[in-house]
């Protein structure tokens, strides 16, 4: 077996690994955004097991986040294809100086904000090899079909609300002035990337509320990450435009947008759990297991 840099000329390939591989995740579907795509933490650095010449497995970091790993179904069991690519993981992180190796909540450009918690196998997999297990975190799944809080009529209304308060609401610009930098001053982290990254998508995947002055009021987004999924976030409003219904308003035209093309809509690693039981009501959960390894133990 050897280990060596995955090419994007192998992408079609990683893809139907990650296809066989991953039984809680779309990552085919997200793989060039998984194994190629930037962060606000860098870009990764990705590898490839190969066995007789075909691919049995992808290992993916950036920094101190394991942000992908993933190993044929036919290559699991001895212990060998996982070991490698994980130890090979792990040696880069330590180069590049992290003292931990963290399991994908690598924030900005995440498959998943953890382990998936029906995932019984990998995460005694990786507790055999010293990772411990350090925080839970939670999506929502939001049903966009059988909803009568999801509908163009719905979202009409609720922008009505929020023009009679004196706001105005509507999609972004692709090039929308001052919004990523906007958000970088009023909630930082990884939240500018990702908006950013949604501006891209078509059409922009963002919605603003301006207030009557012209300033920003709030934003909401879907498909800043695992983009065409059709996750929704991040979202936010000022403090001084709070309890003025943007924040459902703008939720309610994001969830328009995701029901064009999908079924469900996902809002990962969520915050007020009360907000969109309210808003839009919770169809079902997923939990998500981060686990770590300190790096200067053996």
């Amino acid at each position: 077996m050897t280990i060596e840099p995955l090419a994007r000329a192998d992408l079609a390939e990683a893809r139907a690994l990650l296809a066989a591989a991953c039984r809680f995740d779309r990552a085919a579907e997200v793989a060039d955004e998984k194994l190629f795509g930037a962060a606000p933490a860098g870009d990764a650095a990705t590898w490839a097991a190969r066995a007789g010449g075909a691919m049995v497995g992808i290992a993916a970091v950036t920094g101190d986040r394991l942000r992908l790993l993933a190993v044929a179904p036919e290559a699991r069991g001895r212990g060998v294809v996982g070991g490698r690519l994980l130890e090979q993981a792990r040696a880069h992180a330590g180069a590049s100086g992290e003292v931990r190796l963290r399991t994908l909540d690598l924030a900005g450009n995440y498959l998943a904000p953890g382990v998936d918690a029906r995932d019984v196998d990998s995460l005694r997999w990786l507790e055999r090899r010293g990772f411990v297990r350090k925080v839970v975190h939670e999506n929502l799944l939001i049903d966009l079909r059988a909803n009568r809080r999801v509908g163009a009529d719905h979202a009409a209304a609720l922008a009505a609300a929020a023009t009679a308060r004196g706001y105005q609401l509507r999609r972004a610009r692709a090039d929308e002035p001052g919004l990523t930098d906007a958000i970088a001053a009023g909630f930082g982290g990884a939240w500018p990337f990702e908006v950013a990254r949604a501006l891209t998508f078509s059409p922009p995947g963002v919605h603003v509320a301006i207030a009557a002055d012209g300033t920003l009021a709030a934003f909401a987004a879907h498909d800043g990450n695992n983009q065409g999924l059709g996750w929704f976030g991040p979202a936010g409003t000022w403090p001084a435009h709070r309890g003025q219904g943007l924040g459902e308003a703008l939720l309610a035209a994001c969830l328009v947008d995701v029901a064009a093309h999908h079924d469900v809509c996902e809002v990962a690693w969520i915050g007020p759990r009360a907000f969109y039981e309210k808003a839009a009501g919770i169809a079902g959960e997923r939990r998500f297991i981060v686990l770590a390894k300190d790096l200067r133990q053996p």
